[in-house]
């Protein structure tokens, strides 16, 4: 049976032990029987960015794929030298070449977990908001000093009231009690 809404999740960090991709696994033990949620692995596999290119790189082709299928998106970052890490722009800059509107009005929940995070926040915010992607206050988070805050009740509750929404979005009612 084919389930109704598709959240595609997309992690900034490619370490093996990434907070931010744990956070990505918890939330995913939330999610209702009705959505299928999907981590996105294949970050490393994407190219750097070239505006000559006049074709998708075949990684930049399977995103757009798995893009245009997910009814909404979860990304959470992590914050490198005050910016959004290389690799999560560098897939970001290749979307936003060829768009053909993959990202209009998507409802998208942004997550930023790392030691301090306000500018990769703010700044994976503006991207996602320039490219057409809807992000509301109540589905974007900074978890400052993330690492200290994994196992926190309220950085729990925090994850849940960001999916909530976001599953608000999809449905147009509460999901999670």
């Amino acid at each position: 049976m084919e389930k109704p809404y598709q959240i595609l999740a997309i992690s900034g960090s490619l370490r093996a032990a990434s907070t931010n991709t744990q956070i990505l696994e918890k939330i995913s033990q939330w999610v209702p029987d009705t959505v299928s949620w999907q981590i996105y692995e294949e970050l490393a596999q994407i190219p750097p960015f070239d505006p000559d290119y006049t074709e998708y790189p075949v990684a930049v082709e399977q995103f757009r794929t798995h893009l245009l299928a997910a009814d909404a998106l979860v990304f959470c970052s992590p914050e490198y030298v005050f910016g959004v890490p290389g690799v999560l722009k560098n897939l970001l800059d290749w979307t936003s070449a060829f768009s053909s509107g993959e990202w209009h009005e998507k409802p998208t929940a942004v997550i930023t977990a790392s030691i301090l995070g306000e500018k990769a926040h703010e700044s994976l915010r503006l991207t996602l908001g320039i490219l057409g992607a809807r992000i509301l206050e109540n589905t974007s988070l900074l978890i400052s000093h993330a690492r200290t805050k994994m196992d926190k009740p309220e950085t729990e509750a925090d994850l849940k009231a960001v999916l909530n929404a976001l599953l608000q979005e999809l449905t147009e009612k509460p999901v999670l009690q």
